[in-house]
């Protein structure tokens, strides 16, 4: 009897191991990717993920990031690491590596830059059944749609303008315009007729600011020179004129599942602006 309980605990301790080994081991090696597979991936089947997702100035899950060896996206790397399937990005793929591993028999996976919801929804299921996570993948596209729905269910009749402090702007066709759209707000670049990223022209602003800005600063936007827009007095007192909500610079570097938290925190911001009387009547 005691060698079959002994049996029957081996067993049951090799369960995991020969399930897990059908799953394939991941290296991830772009931040945006990197949130993907800290998201979805089972334990023990991430190797390695990028350095830059361990930095908090741009990653909105260093923490998580920091539990896994950090790679910098070499061949070298991914190679001694071994890994089934690596997770990249279009630029990449582009350097020519992605052939080279394949000769090592590691799968290349490149992962999309979705702009709208359902592109998301599309790219989590995507990178969930590369790695064998489907039913985790399902799981969290169910869980976002859940809570963009909630979110929907409360009008913010307002106008907004995403700005950073080099002037750059969000027009339709961005992620930034999605988070807009999660919420009910207006985008006012968008609603002008533009679309993709650029500049919004101090004039045009001065002219016909919106009810709410959203400010946002990028890493990349630290320098004195590319925050020179963010110093102008007429820009100083337009923004001292209007209800201003900061988002973290961190929490929009990444088109993915997780922009349900940026719209989840707009969102409140907005609502506590309406219940005392700010922004649009």
């Amino acid at each position: 009897m005691s060698r079959l309980r002994a049996w029957l605990a081996a067993l049951l301790l090799a369960a995991p191991a020969v399930c897990g080994a059908a799953l394939p081991s991941v290296v991830s090696t772009n931040l945006c990717a990197d949130q993907l597979a800290l998201s979805l991936a089972a334990p023990g089947q991430l190797r390695s993920v990028s350095a830059q997702s361990q930095d908090p100035r741009v990653s909105a899950m260093p923490e998580a990031a920091r539990r896994y060896p950090a790679n910098h996206a070499t061949a070298e790397e991914i190679i001694a690491l071994r890994p089934g399937l690596v997770l990249a990005s279009r630029r990449w793929q582009s350097h020519n590596q992605a052939e080279l591993l394949r000769r090592h028999g590691i799968r290349v996976l490149v992962v999309p830059y979705p702009t709208t919801w359902a592109e998301i929804f599309a790219t989590t299921e995507l990178v969930a059944k590369a790695l064998g996570r489907e039913q985790a993948g399902a799981a969290l596209v169910a869980d976002v749609q859940a809570r963009l729905a909630r979110l929907q269910q409360r009008p913010r009749p307002f106008s907004a303008v995403y700005l950073r402090p080099n002037g750059g702007s969000a027009g339709a066709h961005t992620y930034v315009d999605t988070v807009f759209q999660a919420v009910g707000v207006e985008n006012q670049l968008a609603a002008r007729g533009r679309t993709g990223w650029g500049r919004y022209a101090l004039e045009e602003l001065v002219s016909a600011p919106p009810d709410v800005f959203v400010t946002s600063a990028m890493l990349i936007d630290q320098g004195y020179a590319k925050s020179g827009y963010s110093r102008h007095p007429r820009l100083q007192q337009l923004l001292a004129s209007r209800p201003v909500i900061a988002i973290p610079g961190n929490q929009w570097g990444c088109s993915d599942w997780q922009l349900i938290v940026t719209a989840e925190q707009l969102a409140a911001r907005l609502d506590a602006l309406a219940v005392n009387g700010q922004g649009r009547p």
